[in-house]
């Protein structure tokens, strides 16, 4: 439907005349009889009157097809920051109207989840913002500091709020109906490691070792041992790693994200520059957000600007994204990080 024709729909289901339309809106009655023939359309600086006064927002001013739809709410996921609370409850409306219509749609339920956690980082960051602002300003209560901890997702002291053990269940019921589901073990297994709970992770290993990639096996074997505090046996696999693998730029990541967590950190950054040198094109940020971060530690942000500038300029040219939320936020890394500098 076009918008003169949604626009004339509107008006009759108010019961209004176009006269009584055009006085609210402050044009003729013969502009608004020419956007119902669809002899022209309204100034886009009118949208918005439109859609407050009959109610409804900009977007169901215009018909869209439910597949792009779709893709319209996907495409602002991934380039916006954060969504206005119009654009929320619409996009939360028109999935939920979906589902109701089909309790298995699918990418009805995965935009739905995205939508809800895209919200959530959303709040986080503002709930970070304010969390900040109250104790620089003298408030130093533990609800403010409990708020900076939760939304940064720092580590609890206590084991009963840091413990995994629902996600684990999760994963353990979706297997017994999803038992060649590779992916639910990539984060089955880390979460078992991270609780201690090495034994199982060995068990969920043994599973899936020869079916999974012999890289990703290192890793979680790896892992093992480093919870396990098995650090020279460790080291011997990362060797044995490193002479198999010497040519992946994966098996470099890895072993440089156990520099990292070692605080060996020039390592790391020599490691994190190999991984990155190896990987073909389009290449991933990963290793340069890394050796970024590092620099940030080390309060070297003349050289973290420098590698926030790199990211920017890989996303162009590997990725053709020139902005969007994920630019937006390397930008404003850089310019909190010249305020610092």
């Amino acid at each position: 439907m076009e918008l003169g024709k949604k626009i004339k729909q509107l008006r009759l289901n108010k019961g209004i005349t176009q006269e009584t339309l055009a006085n609210a809106l402050g044009v003729s009655y013969q502009a608004v009889s020419r956007w119902e023939n669809e002899t022209t359309m309204p100034d886009i600086s009118l949208l918005p009157q439109i859609s407050v006064y009959f109610g409804v927002s900009i977007d169901e001013l215009f018909e869209f097809t439910e597949d792009s739809r779709y893709k319209r709410i996907e495409n602002m996921l991934n380039e916006k920051q954060s969504l206005a609370d119009a654009e929320f409850e619409s996009s939360k409306e028109f999935l939920e109207k979906q589902i109701n219509k089909d309790s298995d749609n699918v990418n009805a339920i995965k935009l739905l989840a995205w939508l809800y956690f895209h919200r959530s980082k959303s709040s986080n960051l503002r709930a970070v913002e304010y969390a900040k602002r109250a104790l620089q300003l003298g408030d130093t209560s533990k609800s403010m500091n409990n708020i900076l901890r939760d939304a940064y997702g720092s580590p609890h002291t206590d084991w009963n709020y840091r413990n995994r053990h629902e996600l684990v269940e999760f994963y353990y019921e979706h297997l017994k109906t999803h038992p060649n589901d590779l992916r639910a073990y990539r984060y089955l297994i880390p979460a078992l490691i991270a609780d201690g709970r090495t034994d199982e992770a060995r068990k969920c290993i043994n599973t899936i070792r020869k079916q999974e990639r012999e890289e990703l096996v290192f890793v979680f074997d790896a892992m093992i041992l480093r919870r396990e505090g098995k650090e020279n046996e460790l080291s011997l696999l990362l060797n044995a790693m490193i002479e198999k693998f010497n040519d992946s730029w994966y098996t470099w990541a890895i072993v440089a994200d156990f520099e990292a967590d070692d605080c060996n950190y020039e390592k790391a950054i020599a490691c994190y520059e190999k991984s990155f040198s190896l990987q073909p094109k389009p290449r991933y940020t990963d290793s340069l957000i890394a050796i970024a971060h590092i620099y940030e530690i080390e309060h070297r942000y003349e050289d973290a600007i420098s590698t926030y500038n790199e990211i920017i300029e890989l996303l162009k040219t590997d990725w053709s994204v020139t902005f969007g939320a994920t630019v937006n936020m390397y930008q404003q890394k850089i310019d909190e990080l010249s305020n610092k500098k």
